[in-house]
């Protein structure tokens, strides 16, 4: 695992993989404040690691790391070889059709159904669903108990807020956030915020 500190990433992602009976192996500090896990590993180094060839291949690497630099570490390590496997956790239910990129994050109780494709480094997290024929782009984020309605589109980046609902057909933008407990029913563009049922854009900050 890369990176640590007390966040719930990294404890989420620890269990994730004790439940699949393949417990990880320690973590990688990263970070400009680097702290250890407050689940018990052995530490195997810094990011420095991830210049070892040796390392790379004798490892599968899951990125626990939140925030803007999760992105930016996942794709050095795939442009250095690197295997990101995509962590999923036994109670999740995903068809058969489904296909999900490199170094994505399925926590306990996701349901994602046929035909949805899930971008590389997402994370869903505890109980949310993904219905048939959505698209996810990378790094999207997706909290507890969010739901997507079918043919759903969601762009890079974006982040679906706490229980959340999406209805069909509907495109929310790359790196939009869609605020806990919204409904959202009309397109969402890229980078904007919506809240509310039903969802709509937060009014700009007053100067």
């Amino acid at each position: 695992m890369i990176g640590a500190g007390p966040g719930s990433l990294p404890r989420i992602v620890a269990e994730v993989a004790a439940a699949r009976g393949a417990p990880l192996a320690g973590y990688l500090d990263a970070g400009p404040d680097p702290q250890p896990p407050t689940t018990p590993l052995a530490r195997l180094g810094d990011e420095s690691r991830l210049q070892d060839p040796a390392f790379l291949a004798a490892h599968d690497l899951v990125v626990a790391v939140q925030g803007p630099t999760r992105r930016a570490l996942l794709e050095a390590i795939l442009a250095r070889g690197g295997s990101l496997p995509v962590v999923v956790h036994p109670s999740a239910i995903l068809s058969t059709t489904a296909t999900l990129g490199a170094g994505t994050i399925i926590s306990a109780g996701v349901i994602v159904q046929s035909d949805a494709r899930i971008g590389r480094f997402c994370v869903l997290n505890t109980a949310c669903t993904v219905d048939h024929d959505n698209v996810l782009g990378d790094g999207v984020s997706i909290s507890p108990g969010a739901h997507t309605a079918g043919h759903v589109t969601i762009g890079d980046g974006a982040f679906i807020g706490l229980g959340a609902v999406i209805i069909g057909g509907v495109i929310v933008g790359a790196r939009a956030t869609v605020g806990a407990g919204a409904v959202v029913v009309r397109h969402v563009p890229d980078g904007v915020t919506v809240v509310g049922n039903p969802a709509r854009p937060l009014p700009p900050k007053p100067r």
